[in-house]
């Protein structure tokens, strides 16, 4: 009986190392291959953060495996027809194919998925500012009040 135990446990703790081990590969090839465009920071924005990316296809999709693959489909033949960020297309147009193997895209997906990421502030300022030069009060209000709910 405790040898069960035992084995139970180490066979847990090694299935947590493995998928810690999977978190930190998304995590790195999130950031070698992604990041470029989606970092929050750009100013202009060149894509959408992944605070946005995440919020987006968490409310698109019914759990964690049709979140994967969606974003993972998405990613490897970006079409605005597939695209849940339609406001990130109109403004920006749709991604580019980067050319990933899926099992990396599969990988970053999970990441993406598990992560807790903070929220965006400075592409929402970005973004207010670029909407007000245009002319989008509408979308300017929108982030303006994320802003302030979730920076100040």
């Amino acid at each position: 009986m405790r040898k069960s135990i035992v084995l139970a446990a180490a066979m847990l703790f090694a299935g947590n190392v493995w998928a810690g081990d999977s978190q930190l590969e998304g995590k790195q090839l999130l950031q070698d291959n992604c990041m470029g465009c989606h970092n929050a920071d750009l100013d202009p924005p060149m894509g959408p953060p992944m605070f946005a990316v995440q919020k987006r296809y968490k409310m698109a999709t019914a759990d964690r495996n049709e979140f994967i693959e969606q974003l993972t489909a998405f990613t490897l033949h970006p079409s605005e027809d597939e695209s849940v960020m339609i406001n990130a297309v109109e403004l920006l147009g749709v991604m580019p194919d980067i050319g990933a193997e899926e099992a990396d895209v599969r990988k970053i997906a999970a990441y993406i998925h598990d992560e807790t990421f903070a929220p965006p502030c400075a592409h929402w300022q970005a973004s207010i500012k670029a909407a007000k030069a245009r002319g989008d009060m509408q979308h300017a209000k929108k982030d303006q009040m994320m802003y302030n709910r979730m920076c100040k």
